[in-house]
């Protein structure tokens, strides 16, 4: 949410950089943490997953998601609760099952960005891209922590990946900074004139790209976004109950119910403010537990 400038876009690929280089220690250190470093990811999940729950339900009226006919407030909650039947099935099918079904959607996402992007090439008007923002290189590098919410679940399960952790880290940052650029160069060039004038700039730049000249063309692009939407959701799902397993090991069933129901609960606390200073110390937390909180014990050989 918010106007976005190329300094943006330079303040989360330095983020990304840093949170790579961190990892790249605690994977050499065995990617295995300590009990309670485990709970501090847990809490950190539901936090996170409660974050993502309420921006999707913010954005809702922007992605044209029809609830209109349960009118208001109810619409909303309806959608909210689809999304978390959505997330329980998901994570009740296993790690391995999302996964594959990850490859699916990313490949999806892959597709209709870049069809965004090269309408934007084409199309855009590239005066539009300026340096300036409403921040610093540093305030839009605390920003960009505020919304790397996949450090938690990259954190605790970077110690399941079997083969190179190391080669592991650098395959998911290397694509999680490609993926910001892609975004921006996207939105830039596109809603950069009236980006003063727009709430979800991503979301206005993929509707004004329009590189069919089909109507609505667009929306199958929201709705890919929806996708991905869920899938963040899922994941700090599946991170959380896999935690909440291993805090408490007799705690067998309802594990994902519960998580789903605190992230809920933790949406409605957040309600309609941004956080963004709350949710940036939290990801600089996340990041610094890593190393912190491995086990020197269990460290190996990341080859």
């Amino acid at each position: 949410m918010g106007s976005v400038s190329v300094t943006t876009l330079l303040g989360i690929l330095a983020g990304t950089a840093i949170q790579y280089l961190v990892f790249v220690g605690f994977a050499v250190q065995g990617g295995t943490l300590k009990k309670w470093a485990e709970f501090f990811y847990l809490v950190y999940a539901v936090f996170c997953g409660g974050a993502l729950l309420n921006s999707l339900w913010q954005t809702s009226s922007e992605i044209y998601i029809p609830y209109e006919e349960s009118g208001g407030v109810m619409g909303s909650i309806m959608v909210a609760g689809l999304i978390a039947l959505v997330c329980l099935y998901a994570s009740s099918t296993g790690i391995k099952s999302v996964s594959r079904a990850a490859v699916i959607a990313a490949f999806l996402a892959l597709t209709c960005l870049l069809v965004d992007l090269i309408s934007a090439v084409f199309n855009a008007d590239w005066e539009n891209v300026t340096r300036s923002g409403r921040q610093g290189l540093l305030g839009e590098l605390f920003r960009g922590f505020g919304l790397s919410g996949s450090l938690g679940g990259a954190a605790v399960w970077l110690g399941k990946v079997r083969g190179d952790k190391c080669r592991a880290a650098t395959v998911f940052f290397t694509a999680k900074a490609a993926a910001a650029a892609a975004v921006f160069l996207t939105v830039l060039p596109v809603a950069g004139g009236i980006m003063t004038l727009t709430e979800h700039p991503v979301i206005t730049a993929a509707q004004l790209s329009q590189p069919f000249e089909a109507q609505r063309i667009d929306s199958i692009f929201l709705v890919v976004f929806s996708v991905l939407a869920v899938f963040s959701v899922t994941l700090q799902v599946m991170t959380g109950a896999y935690l909440l397993e291993a805090i408490i090991p007799r705690f067998q069933r309802w594990r994902s119910l519960t998580v789903t129901a605190m992230m809920i609960g933790a949406a409605f606390i957040i309600g309609s403010r941004e956080l963004s200073g709350l949710r940036a110390c939290a990801a600089f937390a996340a990041l610094i537990v890593a190393p912190l909180g491995a086990k020197r014990s269990a460290a190996e050989s990341s080859g």
